[in-house]
């Protein structure tokens, strides 16, 4: 009986623990001044991303690209539910993260294609991977798709 007394407050400890944040919504302590490696660590610091997956089966869409040049990141990021299309573009720099920029362009709602494809596109420090995947539909318990 004692152990599971001891578990419980070990996992409602684990369950309430808190990362200390600033007033900014940072997990970086307020007065945190990185070293001098750290500092030209980031300065050095370059790339270039992007990632892109259509998803014609279930109508769903995800895009990333970023870049970073030293210590300044720009890049967007969308997300389509067959609702609505999301798309954030941000900055992040010696003033810190912010968006720039947002757009939301609705849709007409989902449209499932259960022999649709779905497509993913990477690419990033000069490498870039596609593939494609065709859903074939199998026999199965009969569903019915409700608009």
């Amino acid at each position: 009986m004692m152990v599971r007394v001891y578990v419980l407050v070990l996992l409602f400890a684990l369950a309430n623990a808190r990362v200390p944040r600033s007033d900014t919504g940072s997990s970086t302590p307020p007065n945190y001044k990185p070293n001098e490696f750290e500092l030209e660590q980031n300065r050095a610091a370059r790339y270039e991303f992007s990632s892109n997956v259509e998803d014609h089966i279930n109508d769903l869409m995800q895009q990333r690209d970023e870049v970073r040049d030293g210590l300044n990141v720009k890049g967007s990021y969308s997300y389509s539910d067959g609702y609505y299309k999301r798309t954030v573009h941000y900055e992040a720099d010696d003033k810190g993260y912010r968006v720039t920029g947002e757009e939301v362009v609705p849709l007409d709602g989902p449209k499932i294609d259960l022999t649709g494809t779905a497509s993913v596109n990477n690419a990033a420090h000069g490498t870039r991977i596609t593939y494609k995947v065709q859903s074939i539909p199998v026999p199965g318990p009969v569903g019915k798709i409700v608009d």
